[in-house]
């Protein structure tokens, strides 16, 4: 299985490791965006700092920086070069993107 590096807050003890994670794959209607650049959020540095409760999050590690650029790399079932484009995404490999993760799409409409 490959692997990533990824900044992951441990809720408990507040400490930032990196550490390495499975690369995830996209399911039916989303994209995988290689993420080149990532930005910190003022949520990330609440949530570590604990003046944001992470009362929904499962678990006691999460993973920071959902603020990303980078490149579609990987196309989820049912994903086309039709597909409608949202805003924030690209639907085609090699293309930028500056997206939150993994991002659903619209299903395509037949022309």
């Amino acid at each position: 299985m490959a692997e990533m590096l990824a900044a992951r807050l441990h809720i408990p003890s507040r400490e930032v490791r990196m550490e390495k994670v499975p690369v995830p794959e996209p399911g039916p209607g989303q994209v995988r965006v290689e993420v080149r650049a990532a930005g910190v959020c003022l949520s990330d540095v609440h949530l570590a700092d604990g003046t944001l409760p992470p009362k929904l999050l499962k678990g006691d590690v999460v993973t920071l920086g959902h603020e990303v650029a980078g490149v579609v790399d990987v196309l989820g079932a049912g994903v086309t070069d039709r597909a409608a484009v949202t805003a924030a995404a690209a639907t085609r490999p090699g293309e930028a993107a500056a997206v939150w993760g993994v991002v659903r799409l619209p299903r395509a409409r037949s022309t």
